[in-house]
This record gives structure tokens, sequence and C-alpha cells, in this order.
């Protein structure tokens, strides 16, 4: 059985995972399956069986226990990349319950390695997956935007995540966190009533009181319920290990403030242009999760703070991960 995309290293994409190898009596290997895990997400990238062993149900066998792996670590669906013509290929999968899917944008690297690889000049290629488990429930969580006016524009307080995180690692990202259980709330204006009234997250209250404590243990700033300005509401796709319904603000630094490092969970802080950030990110030269990306979108088109806190946009979360900016906004 072919590998769904041979050659393929699980370090050139900085993805973690797991292998499992069948061995015969004597401990020699004679099969084994790769899953990839990515952004919590899992991929099946490899599955492959010594021709001595195949058709006696050993592909089947390694298959069923990488799903088994996936639901032990958390993963409800698993992908997989295959060639579409190939008869033990796309078939065999098909046969075990996988359907035709859309890459998540998560996974997008693996498009840019097939490329790299020739895959995709060697017959036609098709995205594979299969519901392994039930989904994740989201988790209430928040993300700060803090934004200032420099000498070149508009700038925007960003994570350089750490390497080590088990989500989000390696990212630049905003401050922010999960919203804690029993969240004391604290009062905010009635504007946040309206911004979060579409939305499934808690009362505005509480997740006000959650951006300015993670913003007090992450940036070493005490923020004030009225200088949070709701902004966008996200939620991870199903599917992986992790999900979050994020809940993110805008907040304009004030003279005095110092914004800096105070976590272990990121390795830098900049203060950067939005457009600079997306630039480096387009090079290949940072990495950005797709709400990341959106945002700091929108916040390239505006021109200094003060537009930036008058936009109020309208909020309707954005249920899976390819978002656009939204008009008037980048």
């Amino acid at each position: 059985m072919l590998p769904p995309s041979p050659g393929l290293r699980s370090a050139e994409l900085g993805a973690r995972g797991f292998t499992l190898v069948a061995v015969d009596d004597d401990g020699r290997p004679f099969g084994f399956v790769q899953v990839l895990e990515l952004d919590a997400r899992f991929h099946l990238e490899q599955l492959s069986v010594h021709p001595d062993h195949q058709r006696h149900g050993v592909g089947a066998a390694l298959l069923a226990a990488a799903e088994d792996g996936i639901r032990a670590r958390g993963g409800s669906v698993v992908t997989l990349r295959t060639f579409a013509d190939v008869g033990w290929n796309a078939p065999f999968y098909r046969r075990h319950g996988y359907v035709d899917a859309e890459l998540p944008v998560a996974m997008a690297a693996l498009l840019d390695a097939e490329e790299r690889l020739g895959l995709l000049r060697a017959g036609a290629r098709v995205t594979l997956a299969k519901q392994v488990a039930e989904h994740a429930t989201p988790l209430p969580a928040v993300s700060v935007l803090p934004l200032r006016d420099g000498a070149a524009g508009l700038e925007v307080f960003v994570q350089y995540r750490a390497s080590t995180m088990d989500f989000a690692e390696g990212a630049v990202v905003f401050p922010g966190g999960r919203v804690l259980p029993g969240e004391p709330p604290v009062t905010v204006p009635a504007t946040h009533d309206v911004a979060w009234v579409v939305t499934e997250l808690p009362g505005p209250g509480v997740l006000a009181a959650a951006a300015i404590r993670e913003v007090a243990e992450e940036c070493g700033v005490l923020l004030r319920a009225e200088e949070l300005v709701p902004w966008d509401d996200w939620v991870t796709p199903p599917g992986g290990r992790r999900r979050f319904d994020v809940a993110f603000f805008l907040t304009a630094a004030r003279s005095g403030q110092d914004w800096r490092n105070t976590t272990t969970e990121a390795v830098r802080t900049v203060w950067r242009r939005p457009g600079d950030l997306l630039s480096e990110a387009g090079r290949g030269e940072l990495r950005l999760l797709p709400p990341t990306r959106t945002l700091l979108t929108e916040l390239a088109g505006l021109r200094d703070v003060a537009e930036a806190l008058a936009a109020r946009p309208h909020i309707v979360p954005v249920l899976h991960d390819r978002g656009r900016p939204r008009p008037g906004l980048g």
C-alpha cells in the first residue's frame, strides 16, 4: 500500500504526532502508520505495509489503531491526502469510512510540501476525512489586541508563542487565554451587551474580567473594563482535541503603560505594524493562525487607533477557519 504522502517529514512542518509499527514474532517491522498533529488536529500522513504482508488485513489493523490513538488523544477527526486514481489508495480509505473533505487551513503546509516533493505532478490528489469520535465542546476564551499609533502608522502588540506549547506552538498571537470556571464578572459599558448578544459566549462582564486578568498575567498591564472594545468572535472548527470560542477585544495603549512579556507561554513580544506581520507571514518567516491573519488584515486597512476604536463592527461568530475581513475593515 502506498503512503498517502510519501517522504514528507514531520519535522519539516513543525508537527507532532505518533507512529505505530507492526512487527513479526522476531520483532522485525513490516508495516507502520504515521499520524501528524498540527494545531491540535490530526492528519494520517503515511500508512505502509511490506509487500509480503499485504492483503492480510495489516493495513486495516494499522488504520484502526491510528484512529484509536487519535481518540485517546482527544481528537475527533482525522484527515489524509492520497492519490485519487490509484486503486489501492483512495478506494481503500473509502471502504473504511473516509469521505471527501477540505484540508483544514491549519494543515495548508502539507500542500506546500506535496508541491516540493512533486506529488501534485504525479497524479490527482484528494483530501479525505473521517470522524472517529464526538467533537470537543469549544471552551470560552478571550484575546486582546493592544493598539498604539506609531511613527509609521497603526501598531499592534503581539506575542511569539513558545514552540513547546501544545496549542498554537510557535505562532504569533495576541495576548489572551481561557475564561476560568467561576470567573467573577466586572461591570462593563452597556455597549458590550449589544456587541456580544449574537454569540454563545459567557456574559460580557465575565469576558472583560478574563481579558483583564490575562493581560495582567501575560503583559504586566492592568486594564479597565471600559478600555476593552468588543471586536470579533471566532470558534475553532471541530475535529481537533482542543477547541475554543474566542472573544476578541481592542484596547488602546495608554501613556505610562509598560507592555512587555511576563509569561512563559511566549518567548518575545513586540509592537509591529499589521501589514509588516502579514508580509513576514507571506514569506514564511512567521506563523499566523487563521483568526490572527484575518484580524491583522482588518487592522492593516485602518489609519490609526481612533479609527479602529470607532469602527464597532457587528459581531457574528466565525464558525470555520476561512474567515474574511469584514466590509470596511481591511
